[in-house]
Order: structure tokens, then sequence, then C-alpha cells
């Protein structure tokens, strides 16, 4: 045999071998993933149902228009806030708590499987719960509308309808309680205002009646009022009279009978002002005087607590309208239903996912190799 005849033999098997590596190559990292995928997806991985539904939190009062969302921006309005806060709650602990409590969340996930990772403990930790549950359920929010889109998968159509019916009443409870806790707090403490100024009102109201039946002293101002009323009016007049007799000097003498007229009725009112001055400052008796000022106190006592009273009974009934106002609810738009597919037939697309991102990791890393073989050599 020739050397160019062993040459081409040692190539041929050199090209035998290079296909034969290719071959088993593929088939590890290829086939192999492929075929365990299908094997997973086929008999461990139990098939799963899933139940959807799609609410929006609504109140009583009207939102002002949105002149950002009809411009095609996000604005952050209450509605918005809603959404953000209903997202984080389905996914948080709380709602793992109440599934558990209230929905049956233990009973649906707990179930025996060939797979490890579908089931959870009913006693497991609620962290490693919820870490499940946010792999079990999707949420998306549309943030200019507001409107809530959640689904839940499960292994039983029962299961899945029951779980999105708890994620659904959990979510209302919440959303009714972010309004009326505030409120109903605020409402108490009006209460107790109304309460304590009522008490208040009722003693000041007993302490005057009591007075009034001992004592004949009345408070009442009229006097005095009467009194400056009358030193008003002689002011008026003297101003009157002080004028026509500065006019009548322009025209008379000052020690003539109309000039001395004038003066004579000036010094007479001024007589009659200091008098209704005196009766309006002159103190009667010692001891009436003391009734006086005690009925007065106990008069401006009454009149606080009533306005008080009057004062906290309008913030109560403010409070009563702003909480009415304020009540938030949860409309489901589209109500969870039973699911009458699994995802058994579905998800083995899956599969040909993972055969074409084999393929591709394959193709790269032995192209890979062969450059760098060649380089070597």
């Amino acid at each position: 045999m020739t050397a160019s005849e062993d040459l081409k033999l040692e190539r041929q098997r050199t090209r035998v071998e290079r296909r034969r590596d290719m071959v088993r190559s593929f088939l590890l990292f290829v086939l192999v993933p492929t075929a365990l995928s299908l094997i997973y997806l086929l008999v461990i991985a139990p098939p799963e149902y899933t139940a959807s539904a799609s609410f929006t939190v609504r109140g009583a009062k009207q939102a002002p228009p949105d002149l950002l969302g009809l411009a095609g921006l996000a604005a952050p309005t209450d509605t918005s806030t809603d959404a953000r806060i209903v997202s984080d709650y389905i996914r948080s602990t709380a709602m793992v708590q109440a599934l558990r409590q209230k929905a049956g969340f233990n009973e649906a996930y707990s179930r025996f499987s060939l797979d490890p990772a579908a089931q959870i403990g009913s006693h497991a930790a609620i962290e490693t719960a919820t870490n499940f549950w946010r792999h079990k359920v999707k949420v998306t929010t549309e943030i200019n509308s507001g409107a809530t889109t959640f689904s839940v998968r499960a292994y039983r159509p029962a299961d899945a309808l029951r779980l999105a019916q708890g994620v659904l009443a959990a979510t209302e409870q919440t959303v009714n309680s972010l309004s009326t806790r505030p409120m109903g707090n605020l409402q108490q403490v009006n209460l107790d205002e109304v309460a304590r100024a009522k008490a208040e009102f009722e003693t000041v109201k007993q302490r005057l009646t009591e007075f009034q039946g001992s004592t004949a002293v009345i408070p009442s101002a009229a006097p005095v009022t009467a009194a400056l009323n009358l030193v008003g009016g002689i002011d008026t007049q003297l101003a009157a009279l002080r004028a026509e007799h500065a006019t009548m000097l322009q025209t008379f003498q000052p020690d003539s009978p109309q000039a001395k007229a004038v003066e004579s009725k000036i010094a007479a009112l001024e007589a009659e002002r200091a008098r209704a001055v005196g009766r309006a400052l002159s103190a009667p008796g010692e001891t009436l005087a003391n009734s006086e000022v005690e009925a007065r106190a106990l008069l401006l006592d009454y009149e606080f607590a009533q306005r008080n009273y009057h004062t906290a009974v309008s913030a109560l009934e403010t409070s009563r309208r702003d909480s009415r106002a304020d009540t938030k609810y949860v409309v489901a738009y589209v109500p969870p239903e039973a699911p009458e597919k699994s995802n058994y037939f579905p998800r083995l697309v899956n599969v040909l996912a993972v055969f074409f991102a084999a393929s591709l990791l394959w193709a790269v890393g032995a192209l890979s190799f062969s450059v760098l073989k060649e380089h070597l050599r």
C-alpha cells in the first residue's frame, strides 16, 4: 500500500471519527435534554388548570378628569394607586394567609405529585408558601384605567376556581378596609367629642338653671346698651349744633342772640350727655354686682358649651358624609369561572423550545471546538 493510499485512509478514518463524535455530542447535548423535558412534561409534572378574573376599584366619589391620561401619559391618580396596591397585595404574604384560612390553599397544593416542585407541605413556612404562590399567580395592571387581571394555576379545576374566588374576596375586603378603617377611627373620635361636649353642655345648663332659680338677677346688657345708645344720639345732635354754630359765626357776632341760643342748646346737650355717661358707668350695689358678674359668667359658659356641642355634631355629620363618599368597592367585570382545559398538551411546545435552544448551544460549541482544534494543529 502506497503512502498516498495510507494518507487517504487516515483522512477517511478521521472524518468518520469526527462524524461519530458529532453524533455523540448531538445525542448528549441536544436529544438527551429534549427527551428529559418531554418525559418530565408527559409523566412527572402534573397538568395545571388556570382560572382568571378581571376587576377594577371604584368609589362613590367621582374622580376628576385625567388630562394626562387623555394625552397618553400615566398620571399618579387614586385609581392607579389602588391598582398598584391591589397588585402587590395579591402576591403578598397576607394573601397566602387569607387563602390558607378561607380558600383551601393547603388542600390545593399539598397533594402528592411525582414532581417535588409542584407541591408544598401544609405546615410549610409562610415565606416558602409565598414564594410558591408567586409562581402560581400572575397579575397584570392597566395603569390608565385601573383594571387588574389575575390568573391562578392549580392542579384541579375546582381548586383553581376556589382560589380565584378567594383572591377576589380577600381583595375586596382589603380595598374596603383602606377607606373604612381611617374613616371609622375618625368617626369614633368625633363620637367621643360629641359625648364630651354634650356632657359639658348639660352640666353648664344645669348650673345656669339652678342659679336662675335661686337668684333674681337675670344677665342682661339692656340698661348699659340703652345708655350707650342715648350717648350716641346726643353726640349726633351736638355735632350738628356745633356745625350750625360755626356757620352762624360767619354771619352773626359771637354775642348775638342767635349765637347765644345755639350755645345754650349745646351746653344743655353736653350736660345731658354727661348724665347719660354717668348712668352707664355707675356701679350697682356690691351684692347685686357680684350676682350680675356670676350670672354673666354662667351665660358665657352656657353659650360656649352650646357652640362646642353644635360644632362637634357638625364635625360628626361631615365625617359620615366623607365616609360614604370615600367608600371603595371592587367591581369584577370578568368573574372567575371553572376552567375546562388543562395545559397538558399546550405546554409540549416547551419541548421544541428546549430542542432549538440545545441545538443552538450545541452548534456554537461544536463550531468553537472545531476552530480551536484546527488552531492547535
